[in-house]
């Protein structure tokens, strides 16, 4: 399948991503990660999605409905495909192993995340 952007800027890139979010989208190996990536930032933008672009040409894409969240670079290289996660939604000791790894951000909520990273 012909990618719609020009995908991860490496195979290392790619590859480490998928190691840390491709479990995010139940993706069984690093190209259909990419694809799904390529996808959700290159296709047509669903009714529950939020778009921005970073005042340095950035796309960043939230959707509302699936937590899907994706930066695409000036250059159409996608720099990340995750679900981020409020650092309040999860508990105790998890919230604080999360929130050192950086797995989780302190906004209220991913829609204000995305509008802070928006503005990046």
């Amino acid at each position: 399948m012909a990618l719609r952007t020009k995908g991860f800027e490496s195979l290392v890139q790619l590859r480490r991503h998928f190691s840390e979010h491709g479990s995010d989208f139940s993706a069984s190996n690093p190209n259909e990660y990419e694809e799904m990536a390529d996808e959700f930032l290159g296709g047509d933008m669903a009714g529950t999605m939020y778009e921005c672009v970073r005042p340095g040409g950035a796309k960043l894409r939230y959707d509302s409905s699936t937590d899907a969240f994706g930066v695409l670079d000036p250059t159409d290289i996608i720099r990340t495909f995750f679900k981020p996660v409020p650092c309040s939604s999860l508990a105790g000791a998890m919230r604080e192993q999360m929130r050192r790894s950086g797995r989780c951000h302190s906004s209220a909520n991913n829609l204000v995340y995305i509008k802070t990273e928006c503005k990046k």
